[in-house]
């Protein structure tokens, strides 16, 4: 007869959960749009996802996981292409572009369809949700139509026919170093989170960034990258002369086409910039504090914008007032 065996020693406690100053894009775009959101973001929110149903964190929680129907779309498209580079690092094998677009149509309808019944409020970490349906905003079925086919269809169509692409598939798996994996890297005391859409080692040994964008350029994407550069030298060990950064915009803008892709200068002068930038966005978020030492925040040190214009794509025009 097989001895039955003890119950073993207990599982290891689990770390707790720190409450600590960090920056990520995300994070300094929230700051310089709406400090008032900056707050209810990262402070009042915070502790939600164990907070009872009706409470005020709770429902700030919910509310922070929304997104607005352009947001959405970009981050259907990146989900796609980090689902599609994962498998076929894993595989080798590249989903064809008519199973990637039937794929994430699928994926597409079946998040707008939870969202649209409100299920975030359920799970919020796992369902997407739209502000869009949280708020009841009209849109008209034609703009959902062309969101999609300009944006989620036209970006996935745009990358497969891209040189970025054709790129991607000649270099050996083994050189590929990071398909949107979130990171971290410390500046100066400081976390920094990453997650970088695509990175790899050419054929002569340099590290090249790729940061795949649905929307039109603007500077910080440029900053956004040259941080990612500074992370790469660090994780990968690489010289400053030998990381690459590059800016993939999916969706025609202006005179270019879906698929043209930006060079982002990473010399010393550019990166020292970059450095500046996150010293400046990362004393400002200190500056509001109550007690920096404890990341600690009152909601009177963050003032509603002035202007109501970005209030109607913000998800917490309900806890703000700004119905």
């Amino acid at each position: 007869m097989r001895r039955r065996r003890g119950p073993g020693p207990p599982p290891p406690p689990q770390a707790e959960l720190q409450h600590e100053l960090s920056r990520a894009k995300s994070r300094h775009q929230k700051l310089v749009e709406c400090r008032r959101a900056y707050y209810y973001a990262y402070y009042g929110s915070w502790g939600g996802w164990e907070a009872a149903p009706g409470s005020t964190v709770r429902e700030l929680y919910v509310l922070k996981k929304l997104s607005s129907r352009w947001q959405w779309a970009g981050s259907v498209v990146h989900d796609a292409l980090k689902q599609m580079l994962s498998r076929a690092r894993a595989t080798g094998d590249f989903l064809s572009l008519d199973r990637m677009l039937e794929r994430t149509r699928a994926r597409a309808r079946a998040q707008w369809s939870t969202s649209r019944e409100k299920s975030y409020w359920r799970e919020a970490s796992r369902i997407v949700g739209l502000v869009e349906h949280e708020y009841g905003d009209v849109v008209p079925g034609e703009d959902w139509k062309r969101l999609y086919e300009g944006v989620v269809d036209g970006a996935l169509r745009a990358f497969y026919a891209s040189p970025t692409f054709e790129e991607i598939r000649r270099t050996p798996r083994e050189q590929w170093l990071s398909v949107d994996e979130l990171d971290s890297w410390s500046f100066e005391g400081t976390k920094i989170w990453v997650a970088i859409d695509f990175a790899y080692r050419d054929a002569d040994g340099r590290v090249r960034i790729l940061d795949w964008k649905t929307g039109k350029e603007r500077g910080v994407d440029h900053t956004q990258v040259g941080i990612y550069a500074l992370y790469a030298q660090r994780k990968w060990s690489a010289p400053p002369d030998q990381v690459l950064g590059g800016l993939v915009y999916l969706v025609a803008n202006g005179a270019g086409s879906g698929g043209d892709t930006v060079s982002v200068a990473a010399d010393a002068a550019a990166l020292e910039r970059c450095q500046a930038e996150m010293r400046h966005s990362i004393g400002e978020m200190r500056a509001v504090l109550a007690d920096p030492t404890r990341n600690q925040a009152l909601i009177d040190q963050f003032p509603q914008h002035a202007e109501r214009d970005g209030c109607r794509r913000c998800p917490f025009r309900r806890p703000c007032g700004r119905m």
